[in-house]
């Protein structure tokens, strides 16, 4: 009898979907050309560009590696000690909220020149991943019901 020792997507939440996709595509997409500048001369061209790795994007990435840390961390089921369950999901949170404004501010006011259209893209994986993380406080701020009142009345 084998027993399969693989991941179980089923098991993961929305939230952890999102951030882990996300995060994957966004670094996919850091290795992309998100500025490009042509010139011609004559009846050359010649173009040059830079990935989202230049300037703000060495800070985006390693905001995206740790997000797709944690989440396959989540994925393979290892207890990670970051006090208790709801600060877990807030520094998730945190750390996808940072990522959409560093990107923000690497496209909009950093880099702004000669945009190409992978960083549009990195605007949109990190609006994505934002909201993953905000799915995940969203989570870490459900708490358990209230407990039932006492049966009986007042005799």
């Amino acid at each position: 009898m084998s027993q399969s020792s693989g991941f179980d997507m089923s098991k993961m939440s929305t939230a952890s979907k999102i951030l882990l996709a996300g995060g994957v595509l966004y670094l996919i997409d850091l290795f992309l050309q998100w500025n490009r500048a042509c010139a011609g001369i004559g009846t050359f061209n010649i173009c040059a560009g830079v990935s989202g790795f230049h300037g703000l994007g060495i800070l985006n990435f390693i905001l995206v590696a740790l997000i797709i840390i944690m989440e396959v961390l989540v994925l393979a089921n290892v207890n990670v000690s970051v006090g208790t369950p709801q600060v877990r999901s807030q520094i998730d949170a945190g750390i996808a909220a940072l990522l959409l404004v560093f990107t923000l501010l690497k496209v909009l006011l950093v880099d702004n020149e000669f945009i190409s259209w992978p960083a549009w893209v990195g605007i949109v994986l990190a609006v994505v991943i934002a909201y993953g993380g905000w799915m995940r406080w969203q989570e870490g701020s459900v708490s358990a019901p209230p407990p039932p009142p006492p049966a009986g009345g007042i005799g």
